[in-house]
């Protein structure tokens, strides 16, 4: 398959998860053919990192049966891979509608792409591969992947409160002093005032947001 269908105004439509585009001839063709209808019924990031790994086997037909099919496909790699909690992992490849970063990591370990998360000062390394390589990948808070210098991957990591587990995200409050939090809600951009509880509980509800 050529490559140069990625940037068509159907995979467009995909990656970035638009509605429509009324002003665009081909996909109005494609509406016409129920075989080809293009819907948000996808899952998002997923079909994002397939852009990276499976490119060549996507069709222009894409939906949620073949979706499905390379997600069971996935879950059979991984499934004897050295990863904390994998049965989690593939019961969310396998039955839930959207992956999780936890899955993403994954799949990133497996097919050695280094990749990272930030979403509203939140930082997370999902995979270094043992191979040193140039082509970082980064996912934003709309699910979108880009490919980033390691600069930009250095900055982002400097002015965010990074996680080192993501099936640990934040300890008990006990394992905090005060200013320890009121220093990484600062960092976070959220109110650092208030007694230990109230900053504690302001942060774990921040990153619940700010994570999946």
């Amino acid at each position: 398959m050529n490559h140069n269908f990625l940037f068509s105004n159907y995979y467009i439509h995909f990656a970035r998860g638009n509605i429509r585009d009324n002003s665009n001839t081909l996909v109005k063709k494609f509406r016409k053919n129920k075989k080809t209808i293009l819907n948000n019924n996808y899952d998002k990031l997923f079909f994002n990192f397939l852009l990276l790994v499976k490119m060549d086997e996507l069709e222009l037909d894409y939906n949620k049966n073949n979706e499905i099919k390379f997600k069971y496909n996935f879950a059979q790699k991984i499934e004897n891979i050295k990863i904390k909690k994998i049965e989690n992992i593939i019961n969310n490849l396998c039955y839930e509608d959207n992956i999780n970063l936890k899955t993403l990591s994954a799949l990133c370990c497996y097919f050695s792409k280094s990749m990272c998360y930030f979403s509203e000062n939140i930082f997370v390394t999902l995979n270094v591969p043992q191979e040193s390589t140039e082509q970082v990948y980064l996912v934003k808070n709309d699910l979108s992947i880009v490919c980033v210098k390691k600069e930009i991957i250095k900055e982002l990591r400097e002015k965010s409160f990074e996680i080192q587990d993501l099936n640990k995200p934040f300890y008990s409050m006990s394992h905090y002093k005060l200013d320890e939090l009121k220093n990484i809600a600062s960092i976070i951009g959220i109110d650092s005032e208030g007694k230990k509880k109230v900053i504690y509980e302001k942060i774990t509800q921040h990153l619940g947001n700010a994570i999946f």
